[in-house]
């Protein structure tokens, strides 16, 4: 089978916009320098390929013509070209003169660099995309490299890429798994649930933590209520009514405080500038935070401990959710009791000077 050569001839229309898109094309498709591509423009004409069969020269010569080149597929025979120069015939010459496509710039042409493809094999000056077969190079080398990199670790990345809780693993077991991250390594916890995503899961984990914590705080309340308190002062009708409705509005209790606190620290977050990835890594941040409040299950110091730890626990959650600084988590969460306790001051200072104001102290006007 005759092979072929390329010869690379300038541009195919003339003129300075052309000519940038010929060089910049030069640049992209065949991964040449600026001065590279320059330099081969002004050492046309030059063969850039040869040895190639009729078809493989016709893709690479189209490789050209698509960002603006002018190229000739020649086939290659074993004679000598003539030699350029005025010589008379017959006089002998001590070195051959260059040819129509002189050697030494096809030499040049083969420095810029050559690139094998990976998927067919194909030679061709250096580029990112085979004009044999059309993958991008790049990619494909990408890929394999993940292939290989990630081949045996796909049990490994699955169980520590999420919680636990929403991991799939046994009920009990991941109640208990996850209940022990959050209190006892919480920054390494919410980074995990930051990458998670959902409402469901984290709201039944919240619901679940805290109907334990605030049922098991309310029967400590009734046992130490019952032992102080006469048996001859309680009513057992009006106090197992109100145990009765306390049990049963503890699950709304929680839902309620859920949302309402997931909500008001959003709205706080926005208003510091720190919402960066939605409501939804507030919400799972807030829900997960709900397992400090098994510290209810002690008694005497147990709902302190709990109420104070909750509020830590969210402010890491929100801090690891949305990525954001911790002075600006503290903010957004404490923010309402901060204006709580302004107003409560403001209240405590205006009133007294109202009510004096109206002749409540001092005595009656004459």
């Amino acid at each position: 089978m005759a092979s072929h050569k390329v010869i690379f001839l300038g541009l195919s229309v003339i003129g300075p916009e052309e000519e940038g898109r010929l060089l910049k094309g030069l640049q992209k498709r065949f991964n040449l320098t600026p001065e590279r591509a320059e330099s081969l423009l002004q050492r046309v004409p030059v063969v850039v390929k040869k040895g190639l069969s009729k078809d493989d020269a016709e893709r690479f010569a189209k490789a050209f013509e698509e960002i603006g080149g002018k190229v000739d597929v020649q086939e290659e025979t074993p004679a000598p070209e003539m030699t350029r120069g005025d010589r008379p015939e017959g006089k002998p010459e001590p070195e051959p003169k260059p040819t129509l496509y002189r050697p030494e710039p096809e030499k040049r042409a083969y420095k810029v660099g050559m690139v094998v493809c990976p998927q067919c094999g194909f030679e061709q000056p250096e580029t990112d995309e085979c004009v044999k077969c059309g993958i991008i190079i790049s990619k494909y080398t990408q890929f394999q490299e993940m292939a290989r990199s990630v081949e045996g670790q796909v049990r490994e990345i699955s169980t520590e890429e999420y919680t636990p809780w929403e991991s799939g693993g046994g009920f009990v077991g991941a109640f208990f798994k996850t209940t022990q991250e959050v209190l006892f390594s919480p920054t390494r916890f919410f980074r995990k649930a930051a990458a998670g995503k959902g409402y469901w899961s984290p709201f039944i984990f919240a619901m679940i933590s805290g109907i334990i914590g605030s049922g098991v705080a309310l029967l400590w309340q009734w046992l130490f209520f019952t032992g102080f308190v006469p048996p001859q002062m309680l009513s057992a009708t009006t106090y197992s009514v109100f145990l009765t409705v306390a049990v049963i509005s503890i699950p709304f209790t929680i839902a309620l405080s859920i949302l309402i606190g997931s909500g008001i620290t959003h709205l706080c977050l926005m208003m510091v500038g720190g919402n960066h990835r939605g409501y939804e890594a507030t919400f799972r941040a807030i829900c997960y935070s709900y397992a400090a409040s098994l510290f209810y299950i002690v008694p005497i110091i147990g709902g302190f401990v709990g109420f104070v730890y909750l509020f830590v626990l969210a402010i890491i959650g929100v801090r690891e959710g949305h990525e954001i600084s911790t002075g600006k988590a503290v903010l957004a969460v404490l923010l309402p009791f901060i204006v709580i306790a302004v107003l409560g001051i403001l209240l405590a200072i205006l009133i007294p000077l109202f009510i004096g104001s109206l002749g409540f102290y001092g005595g009656a006007r004459a």
